[in-house]
C-alpha cells in the first residue's frame, strides 16, 4: 500500500490535545480497517505533547495500534532517515 491512508485538516485557530489527537487515532483505525485488513500497521509519531500522554497510551493499546519507541530528539536517529516516509 503506498499514498496517505488518513488526513485531518483544523479550523484556523485551532490546537492539537489529547483529546483531539485520540479522535484522530480512532478515524484513523477505521480507515486501516478498510484499506490493510488483517495486516498489522505501525504508527510512527513523535514525542509532541499529546503523543506521549496517558489518555494517548491507554487509547492506542485499546486501539492496538503499535507505536515504535521515539528516541530524544537527535539529528543521528532521526525516523526520516529510514525511509519511512515517502
Amino acid at each position: 500500500m503506498e499514498g496517505v491512508v488518513y488526513m485531518g485538516f483544523l479550523e484556523q485557530g485551532q490546537t492539537v490535545n489529547y483529546e483531539r489527537y485520540i479522535s484522530t487515532l480512532r478515524a484513523l483505525k477505521l480507515r486501516l480497517r478498510r484499506v490493510r485488513r488483517d495486516k498489522d500497521s505501525i504508527l510512527q509519531h513523535d514525542n509532541a505533547r499529546p503523543h506521549p500522554s496517558r489518555q494517548t497510551q491507554n487509547a492506542l493499546r485499546q486501539l492496538e495500534l503499535t507505536t515504535p519507541p521515539h528516541p530524544a530528539y537527535s539529528s543521528d536517529l532521526a525516523p526520516s532517515d529510514y525511509y519511512l516516509f515517502p
